[in-house]
């Protein structure tokens, strides 16, 4: 008898801890508003949940890119604006020094002008983020992409554009590289180099930089030289025909040219000659002498040349680009491709945006799917934790009836 008694005590108060634990936990989840959240309570629902935490989050990583992104793109977008704002105004002062009614003093002073909005122009190009880094840098974005030298400004970034994962299979350029944002092709070469050719135009109206000059029966040229030979190459027309004249030359190293353009005087009816005083050229005819598409590589920029008739005016002479009207259609040019870098930029940010709405409403539906699995179902909590107290205290008083029987109690 006093083993079964011992038996049964022990199964009972096993039962009744079982029971209380059970209580205890169903007690704390109502309290709470959680579910159970050890696997062992239900492992279905916890890999479910596991599942849906981690997907939750990579949707924070992506919603924290697209921010980065956006800030970016709108630190860029303004900073173009103020770009923008430069070029607009260098146009004007551009127009105002085209002007026949321009003096030399005002000429001065659009030039002190444009020399500051060219350096404001270059601060804009090596603006940062609120990170430090480059916004026109391309992937290098800790030095400053854009330097200013004895040549004008360099671009020392690259040509990649920084992007940021925003979902599982998309990327977001965070910007535009320099390159592509200062440069306006080929042709019309980068933003600095056409407001460096404007200020080298300026100058009063009978000495502005001209791509052609003409002389009667005769012409000096005094070239634009360096230490290193260059390669030349300039038109000439005299009384019998033009032709393009090739040729190197270098300081103190003029004979090549004058060896190429005698070899031509049967097709020009121009004579070259060095100029024993200056060390330039000298050319004579039997008539008009033209000088025009003159070329130099390298391009060091500024004039190549300065021309003097028979009369002694003088003509500086640039290639056709850097002449005043071209410089100004080319800073027209400039400003229509910082509007359409904006364009560009817009574009992205409205990317942007709309993958930011995407990941929003995956966020919520994932908050939502979270929410189903973590979340109590407090009505039937309640139920059970009623059925469980009610099998506790059902459970106490048969072990009290019970064990306060004994067996005279049977015996009567």
């Amino acid at each position: 008898m006093s083993i079964g008694t011992s038996f049964f005590h022990n199964v009972t108060t096993r039962n009744l801890s079982q029971v209380n634990e059970r209580i205890s936990d169903l007690q704390g989840q109502i309290s709470s508003g959680v579910n159970d959240p050890r696997p062992s309570a239900d492992p279905v629902r916890a890999l479910r949940l596991s599942a849906a935490k981690e997907q939750q989050e990579a949707l924070d990583r992506y919603s924290n890119n697209l921010e980065r992104a956006g800030a970016r793109l709108d630190q860029a977008d303004t900073v173009l604006s103020e770009a923008g704002n430069v070029m607009r105004r260098v146009g004007e002062l551009a127009l105002r020094a085209a002007s026949d009614t321009a003096t030399a003093t005002e000429r001065d002073s659009i030039g002190t002008e444009v020399r500051a909005l060219r350096d404001s122009l270059l601060g804009l190009a090596n603006a940062r983020d609120e990170s430090g880094r480059a916004l026109f840098g391309g992937y290098g974005t800790q030095s400053d992409p854009f330097r200013d030298g004895p040549g004008g400004v360099v671009y020392q970034g690259d040509g990649g554009q920084s992007r940021l994962q925003v979902s599982e299979s998309l990327s977001l350029p965070t910007g535009l590289s320099g390159d592509a944002v200062f440069a306006i092709g080929s042709e019309g070469g980068d933003v600095f180099a056409v407001i460096d050719d404007f200020l080298a135009s300026l100058g009063t109206a009978s000495s502005a930089p001209r791509a052609s000059v003409t002389g009667a029966g005769q012409l000096d040229l005094d070239l634009t030289l360096s230490r290193a030979p260059a390669a030349w190459s300039m038109t000439l027309e005299g009384p019998l025909g033009s032709t393009t004249i090739p040729f190197v030359a270098a300081e103190g190293a003029m004979s090549g040219a004058v060896e190429a353009i005698n070899a031509q005087t049967a097709a020009t009816g121009i004579s070259a000659a060095l100029d024993p005083e200056t060390g330039g050229l000298m050319l004579t005819a039997q008539g008009d002498v033209k000088v025009s598409n003159i070329a130099r590589a390298p391009d060091t920029g500024g004039v190549l040349m300065v021309a003097r008739d028979a009369e002694g005016g003088t003509q500086a002479l640039v290639p056709f680009a850097r002449t005043r009207d071209a410089v100004i259609d080319r800073l027209r040019g400039a400003s229509e491709h910082l509007i359409d870098q904006r364009t560009q930029l817009g574009a992205l940010s409205a990317d942007a945006a709309r993958q930011s709405d995407v990941i929003d409403n995956r966020k919520l539906a994932m908050s939502q799917a979270v929410s189903g699995l973590e979340d109590l179902d407090l009505a039937n909590a309640l139920t059970r934790l009623q059925q469980s107290m009610l099998t506790r205290d059902a459970t106490q008083q048969a072990y009290v009836r019970i064990t306060q029987q004994s067996l005279f109690d049977f015996l009567r």
